[in-house]
């Protein structure tokens, strides 16, 4: 198979009003495994779409190692896609439903048996070469739709949400197989998910989509440890975001000021604008311990008080009141340990280098975002 290299260039999509995707660009290296995440009703899966040649981009190019495909139909842009439900024939067996793809583009011989053998043991499902979809599990079925997509030799493989109908433990199983695959095959590989571990645990990088727009570009660690606006942070899991305004003091720190928190100082890391901010923080990088306790003085401590607790296996996630402020905490369980009860006070401690500060969003912001 053929690495080939996607590039898109401002594209943008409408069904009518409003748009859907806004003026899209990202180039997707030769044999990356590139990753596209974001929220329900993002633009994902539209995005795929038009990527795959099923869609007509309303503005912008496409172009497959550097030549623009466009006006090339789908059929002739060898593209191997995996659709979300599987989309196989159930009255079809397993050995057929594979070389369906295949037979239509070329006279029907031994070298598909070939092809689709081979697949059949890459994927491990020659057993099943002779059952129907009927009789397969959902990980079975995953692997024939895959082999299916891959059949063909395409240049480009394109996965919509490809592991969302499968159960925990499958669904990680599947995507490490995925993973091997890819890599073997070297095929580049665009993955559209709304889970966010799933796209952390196999992209090379991924792009965060927002409202038809991608906000971010990067490899997975720094998209999860450096989100660069306020709606890509909620997207990776920051639950706490917490308003003021920041300050410059002396030349070396800065101070968070909240009504509820107070104030917050640390050593510049960078230098965010002053004035109305919004400061984020994940949950497991807050602390907590009792009243009288012995402050660390690695971390801002707070008085706060305990709302909630739910029990979560490894960790225990806390709902803490601090003034009008409620802050989620996830906390490591330890053995045999109670969680602390609802009404205890505590200290909540704020590492200063795990925060995240953000310019607050302006009216004419939030606006153009719906629009």
């Amino acid at each position: 198979m053929n690495n080939v290299r996607i590039e898109a260039d401002n594209i943008a999509f409408s069904y009518g009003e409003p748009r859907v995707l806004r003026n899209i660009s990202l180039s997707i290296e030769a044999g990356e495994l590139f990753a596209v995440v974001g929220p329900s009703g993002s633009g994902k899966t539209t995005l795929l779409r038009v990527l795959a040649g099923l869609e007509q981009p309303s503005t912008g190019n496409i172009r497959i190692n550097g030549i623009d495909v466009n006006a090339i139909p789908l059929a002739q842009r060898n593209v191997g896609m995996v659709f979300q439900n599987f989309a196989l024939w159930p009255h079809m067996t397993v050995f057929e439903n594979i070389a369906f793809g295949v037979s239509k583009r070329m006279p029907v011989d031994e070298s598909i048996d070939v092809r689709v053998e081979r697949l059949l043991a890459i994927l491990d499902i020659a057993e099943t070469r002779n059952v129907r979809p009927v009789h397969l599990s959902a990980g079975q079925q995953q692997r024939v739709a895959l082999a299916r997509a891959l059949v063909t030799e395409p240049r480009l493989l394109l996965l919509d949400d490809p592991f969302s109908n499968l159960e925990h433990g499958l669904r990680v199983q599947m995507r490490h197989d995925l993973r091997i695959l890819q890599r073997k095959l070297g095929i580049t590989t665009i993955l559209v998910t709304h889970d966010l571990e799933d796209a952390l645990c196999i992209a090379d990088r991924l792009a965060v989509v927002v409202h038809g727009s991608i906000r971010q570009i990067g490899n997975p660690t720094a998209i999860y440890d450096f989100p660069n606006s306020i709606e890509v942070a909620r997207f990776v899991g920051v639950e706490n975001f917490i308003p003021g305004t920041l300050k410059h003091i002396e030349s070396q720190l800065i101070e968070f000021f909240s009504p509820d928190i107070g104030a917050l100082r640390w050593p510049m890391r960078d230098r965010p604008p002053e004035g109305s901010s919004v400061l984020s923080i994940r949950p497991h990088a807050l602390h907590i311990c009792p009243i009288d306790s012995f402050r660390d003085g690695r971390y801002s401590w707070i008085e706060g008080g305990i709302v909630t607790s739910e029990f979560l296996g490894e960790v225990v996630r806390y709902q803490v009141a601090i003034g009008n402020t409620c802050l989620s905490v996830k906390q490591p369980h330890l053995l045999g340990s109670p969680a602390t009860p609802t009404g205890t006070p505590v200290l909540v401690g704020f590492d200063p280098s795990r925060t995240r500060i953000f310019p607050a969003a302006r009216d004419d912001d939030a606006a153009s975002a719906r629009d």
